[in-house]
């Protein structure tokens, strides 16, 4: 972790440096899409519901206290989330960076009575919010919110919720984010009328986590229908771009949550980048999470990759091969693919990713710069990203409170010494384990594991 000099300020965090190769067993926590997907769902039901395994972080700790503050009961207990619905009441909620907060919970609030004010980090306060906005406001709901410089809707925004929403017909467009496409499906059963949306915009990003939601609606007993732009079933290569949801109370019941495939990729980066062999415990066999690509894509760079047991084994290549990949619909997955490409024998193209320019921060530029800084070679074309493999030297990175730019770091100083790594806690927002396991790896540790967190709902979440 980061530790305060005198005057109070973070000192930067030696990255550990193991150019050999690493063995180890890695033990990940759970999914925080789905976590957080499942505490919204549940605090929408009418009878009590167990989360278990769910992820302890920043931003699953937000999004239980935002709900504990509009009215739900939440106990955490033997590593299990323990929810009670509630009438859903006004409150003041903290978003801190979490898009699945800022997103989500202005829909969930059109059902709640009284005023619903969300606000968050001042990075959050840059993230879109127009198409959720312009969704609340189609359903017929009084919202208030900041406006950027382009006229745009930004946090804070205040719902002004009656108790009851009609539902009905709404447009959205969810080119720049799919979650502003799941904010709108989880709230929709509480919807009088239920909900027919339909996306008006270009291609939605990530449309594997549009699939997760549908289907912890589908378990939950909602019935979700979809459709494409053409005629035919919803299949791979022809997304849903139309969706209708009937009124239902949902039953999240007692559920597991899988371990963050995502998280897992900068342990599996160090098998690739040391040329080692790095186990993950748990993979799940059939999943929605996009951090299952990582499989497809690590053996497109050269690494053999196993799964038997419920464990997933990838083992380094002696030379890693340079990708052309679109990686659109898993742009979470970039800067862990391009620390990777870092290392590989020739350039590498990342397309179809301007996306990333909304998230946590403009990730297409923190990673050009970042390369820069290390004496790489990196840069973009529109949406597309190109990295040339070219010496790196030791430099202090930053982070931009941006836990896949520390992770990003991290992989990088494994094969370049002197590698330091400025605010390493913003990994605090998915898995505040993260500097001690990767330590720990670094040390040659075979079983590495998460250390047991604690739900503690008290506070705003800020030392997380």
């Amino acid at each position: 972790m980061s530790t305060p000099d005198s005057s109070g300020q973070n000192l930067a965090w030696p990255a550990p440096f193991h150019a050999e190769p690493l063995n180890a067993s890695v033990r990940i926590p759970g999914s925080k899409s789905l976590t957080n997907r499942f505490i919204v769902l549940a605090a929408l039901g009418d009878q009590p519901s167990v989360i278990r395994e769910p992820l302890v972080a920043r931003d699953t700790i937000l999004m239980a206290r935002a709900l504990e503050s509009m009215g739900t009961g939440l106990e955490f207990y033997d590593n299990a989330l323990f929810v009670y619905p509630g009438p859903l009441k006004a409150a003041s909620i903290h978003a801190g960076l979490a898009g699945t907060i800022m997103r989500f919970l202005p829909a969930v609030a059109t059902i709640a009575k009284g005023d619903v004010t969300i606000d968050g980090d001042e990075a959050a306060r840059v993230r879109p919010m127009d198409p959720v906005v312009r969704a609340i406001k189609q359903l017929g709901v009084e919202i208030d919110h900041g406006t950027n410089a382009a006229g745009a809707a930004t946090l804070p925004v205040t719902v002004h919720g009656t108790g009851t929403v009609r539902g009905g017909q709404i447009n959205i467009d969810a080119s720049e984010s799919s979650q502003f496409i799941s904010a709108m499906l989880l709230a929709a059963p509480r919807m009088a009328g239920g909900l027919e949306l339909r996306h008006t915009g270009g291609t939605v990003p990530s449309t594997p986590h549009l699939d997760m939601t549908v289907d912890v609606l589908r378990d939950a007993g909602i019935e979700v229908f979809t459709f494409p732009r053409d005629a035919g079933p919803v299949r791979p290569g022809h997304p849903a771009v139309r969706w209708l949801v009937l009124p239902g109370i949902p039953d999240v019941g007692n559920v597991e949550v899988e371990p963050d495939l995502s998280n897992a990729g900068p342990f599996l980066a160090a098998a690739m980048v040391t040329g080692g062999s790095i186990e993950i415990q748990g993979w799940p066999r059939i999943t929605k999470q996009p951090g299952d690509q990582l499989r497809t894509i690590l053996a497109n760079m050269g690494a053999s990759v196993a799964m038997m047991a419920g464990r997933l084994q990838v083992t380094g290549p002696d030379e890693i091969q340079p990708i052309n990949l679109d990686m659109h619909d898993v742009g979470e997955l970039v800067p862990t693919i391009a620390a990777i490409a870092a290392f590989a024998t020739g350039t590498s193209v990342i397309r179809n990713i301007g996306q990333l320019r909304g998230h946590e921060t403009d990730r297409l530029n923190a990673l050009t710069t970042e390369f820069e800084r290390l004496g790489g070679k990196a840069w973009t074309a529109g949406d597309d990203l190109f990295i040339e493999p070219c010496p790196l030297h030791g430099a202090t990175l930053h982070t931009y409170e941006d836990h896949r730019m520390a992770t990003f770091a991290a992989i990088i100083g494994l094969r370049v010494p002197d590698v330091h790594i400025q605010n390493i806690d913003t990994t605090a927002k998915t898995l505040p384990q993260f500097p001690q396991m990767w330590a720990d790896l670094a040390d040659g540790i075979p079983v590495v594991r998460a250390e047991t967190a604690s739900l503690r709902l008290a506070g705003d979440g800020t030392g997380v």
